[in-house]
């Protein structure tokens, strides 16, 4: 009972994330006007915007205009309540579930806004630094009002993990950019190019603060597997993107984000695998 609860809250969460990716990089305000259609401006009535159910009332389209709306707002609303169940069910406390929740929703937000602008929106990921930080600083508190610290070692304590994940991920991540921009260079140098694309950097510093925020949130070990864990997924998306299209340039965010995914559910069993392994 509580997860279809749950589900329902992702719902309406990923019907406000629909917001925010379509308004942000317009800047509309997320707040005033209501929800109205894309095409024709027009309002969409209460009863028209319910998560899930109203696109397939709707049957995809527009009530005023009979226009076709997109069914990636219908995906965005159902991977969110997926998301949220997910959290709930791997989260240990209310803490974590907040954690995750905020970081699943922003993750959606750039992912989405990074395949249609090709552009991060630097400001969420240090939003979600700083609300990691204010949700594992009253854990602390609480933590610390219960005297539960001598349970816990002190890099567990959350706000010491997510200050070690925040500098740590920006570092580490950081590092692999000044070496790949460094060796990027110098491939330009010997092959007498200016740049491939209009590009001459390897990660953006977008990248970077993404690494950033979700060490805030998971820590520095899942940090860093998320980095590693990214390019694997988009090895293959990269190599067709080379071919068919000629480029080399892909929306790099959403492959980190689905590796911020696996690394806050899977993580511990993978870290785990490949420590016994070696």
């Amino acid at each position: 009972m509580i997860a279809l609860l749950v589900f329902i809250i992702g719902c309406c969460v990923g019907s406000f994330l629909n917001v925010c990716i379509y308004r942000l990089p317009r800047e509309i305000s997320i707040v005033r006007p209501f929800s109205f259609c894309p095409l024709c401006k027009a309002p969409i009535k209460w009863h028209d915007n319910i998560p899930l159910v109203g696109y397939l009332l709707l049957k995809g389209r527009c009530r005023s205009c009979g226009g076709r709306i997109s069914l990636r707002y219908f995906f965005i609303e159902l991977i969110t309540a997926i998301l949220f169940v997910a959290a709930y069910r791997i989260s240990p406390n209310g803490w974590a579930f907040v954690n995750l929740s905020i970081l699943y929703s922003i993750c959606i937000i750039v992912s989405f806004v990074d395949i249609d602008y090709r552009a991060i929106p630097d400001y969420l990921c240090v939003l979600g630094i700083f609300a990691a930080l204010t949700v594992n600083f009253v854990q602390t508190i609480v933590l610390f009002n219960n005297t539960l610290f001598i349970h816990i070692k002190f890099s567990d304590i959350p706000i010491v993990n997510s200050l070690m994940g925040i500098f740590i991920g920006i570092g580490f991540v950081y590092f692999f950019k000044l070496m790949g921009d460094f060796g990027f260079s110098i491939y330009l140098n010997l092959a007498k190019k200016d740049s491939i694309d209009g590009e001459k950097e390897t990660l953006g510093l977008g990248d970077v603060d993404f690494i950033g925020m979700v060490g805030a949130f998971l820590g520095w070990k899942m940090a860093i597997l998320t980095f590693f864990i990214a390019p694997l997924i988009s090895l293959f998306y990269g190599v067709y993107i080379i071919i068919r299209k000629k480029s080399h340039i892909i929306a790099y965010l959403p492959f980190l984000s689905v590796g911020a995914v696996i690394a806050s559910i899977w993580g511990g069993k993978i870290l785990g695998i490949l420590f016994n392994f070696y």
